[in-house]
């Protein structure tokens, strides 16, 4: 993605076990500001600029889901 806030780029690993997500500047828009103060632009630095994203085992990500029949599907795989 690339475009007027911010650009992420992200592939799989040359092993396909992970994601391999590269920033570049990102931004944050703060709903509760009016337009013109909302949006602060984040910048990559030098040891944050590219992340190396595991696999998780699904169980791990079942307390993130709220959705309910997400869940039961989560759970069924």
């Amino acid at each position: 993605m690339d475009c007027e806030g911010g650009g992420i780029t992200v592939a799989l690993s040359k092993d396909d076990k992970s994601a391999i997500a590269r920033l570049g500047r990102i931004m944050v828009w703060n709903r509760n500001k009016p337009d013109d103060d909302a949006g602060e632009a984040l910048l990559a630095g030098a040891d944050d600029k590219i992340f190396r994203v595991d696999r998780a085992d699904l169980g791990e990500c079942a307390e993130l889901v709220t959705d309910r029949k997400e869940l039961a599907a989560l759970r069924h795989k």
